[in-house]
């Protein structure tokens, strides 16, 4: 017969095993909606990205019996804003959280890293690729899995040097990540011999009335080529000037840094037919494969596998299967996993991902040899719900050669043929 204190023990020695098995909570600074209240479906599949990979890295067993989480309570929908955004990153860093993820815009961004810096808890973010960012120096305990700003706005120049642009019209915010884009973007022009006739500076989130003021100007001066780096709801209200304005028709030309959704007002994404974006390439992989499946099940409908929300969300997920990694590669190394242990070991991610391989430059904060391609606005979908995005162009991330299939471009005035100089 079983001696009953055995077995008595054997339960207790069960339940202590469980109620210490180890957990590592998590903060998490997500925009799932604007400050205005819009939904951002971005930000949305941002945060379900990063809710998929936790829910592989626990039941993967990985980590043994650790766990990771990010309970609502320590997920803030913070609008990709700057207001605020130190203070709620130190509200969540006061709770003894091991990393914060998400902090995907770069101007609220940089002063998350410095709160970061105060409380040695590292930041990795999906999505900030303001080039100041990139600096170990300034930026200690920040971290993130795209490749800075000269990576992708510069592009923006190489494709309308490729067709012969020599003047330009440039829109810009006077936030951390729109003043790096502009540092990059007048370096380009320089190496290009393109004029930037007219400029425009602004802060986020300025009105309506103001902007289609400036492009008003444009118009009147006959600049038809116009380059933007400003936050999408900046960029959203751009695309409805050049609607309003009548300004998007053939021999006009229109790059931007910002992808628009289907979500925004139709004139917008009328507004936008036919304009030039920078967005990683996603090479087809069975991981990627994998992270699309899981979205589906998990949103319950299918996803448009070149949306702007498809890809912050792969890249969302890849920045938590970081975290995962190195709590795992600490594990392996017998050492203690602290905020400060992680920043060591994020700072050596080296992983395939949904997004491809996964690693930083040696002595930044970048993402090294990501792929980036350049899709262009074909307007809305049969569907009527979906921005048709067509990738025509493809940059080498090792010699920064970009490739163009001038054949897939639809250019404003939904013709196929490039303007004119």
């Amino acid at each position: 017969m079983r001696n009953p204190f055995v077995l008595v023990l054997c339960l207790i020695s069960a339940t202590a095993s469980a109620s210490f098995a180890q957990i590592y909570d998590l903060g998490g600074m997500y925009t799932y909606h604007y400050r205005d209240g819009r939904y951002s479906d971005w930000g949305d599949f941002s945060l379900h990205g990063s809710r998929i990979a936790i829910a592989e890295i626990n039941e993967s067993g990985m980590l043994g019996d650790a766990r990771i989480r990010m309970t609502n309570e320590n997920t803030i929908d913070y609008h990709c804003w700057p207001e605020n955004a130190a203070l709620m990153a130190e509200t969540l860093m006061q709770k003894g959280i091991l990393v914060l993820t998400g902090a995907d815009c770069s101007g609220p961004a940089v002063d998350i890293a410095r709160v970061a810096e105060k409380y040695k808890i590292p930041v990795i973010s999906n999505g900030s690729n303001a080039s100041m960012l990139s600096s170990v120096e300034e930026f200690p305990y920040f971290v993130r899995v795209v490749s800075p700003s000269e990576q992708y706005e510069g592009y923006l120049i190489n494709v309308a040097a490729h067709f012969g642009v020599e003047e330009i019209a440039y829109f810009y915010t006077t936030d951390a990540w729109g003043l790096g884009a502009r540092d990059v973007i007048h370096e380009s022009t320089q190496q290009r011999n393109i004029n930037i006739v007219q400029e425009y500076s602004y802060p986020r989130d300025t009105s309506y009335d103001e902007i289609k003021s400036y492009m008003t100007k444009v118009k009147q001066a006959g600049i038809r080529h116009i380059v933007n780096t400003s936050p999408t709801p900046d960029t959203v209200r751009i695309f409805r000037a050049l609607h309003e304005l009548e300004m998007n028709e053939p021999g006009y030309s229109f790059y931007a840094a910002e992808m628009v959704s289907a979500d925004e007002a139709p004139e917008a994404v009328a507004g936008s037919l036919g304009y030039f974006a920078p967005m990683v390439e996603l090479m087809p992989s069975p991981k990627l494969s994998q992270f699309r499946n899981a979205l589906e099940k998990r949103l319950g409908k299918p996803v448009d596998p070149s949306s702007k929300a498809f890809f912050y969300g792969a890249l969302s997920y890849d920045h938590m299967l970081a975290v995962g990694y190195a709590i795992r590669d600490i594990q392996e190394a017998g050492e203690r996993v602290t905020s400060q242990s992680m920043l060591t070991y994020l700072r050596r991610m080296n992983f395939d991902g949904a997004t491809g391989h996964v690693a930083l430059v040696p002595g930044t904060n970048d993402r090294a040899n990501m792929p980036i391609q350049i899709v262009n606005s074909h307007g809305y979908k049969d569907d009527g719900n979906t921005v048709d995005f067509v990738s025509v162009g493809t940059v080498d991330p090792v010699s920064g050669q970009l490739v163009l299939n001038e054949d897939a471009i639809l250019w404003p005035g939904s013709v196929t043929s490039p303007p004119h100089q």
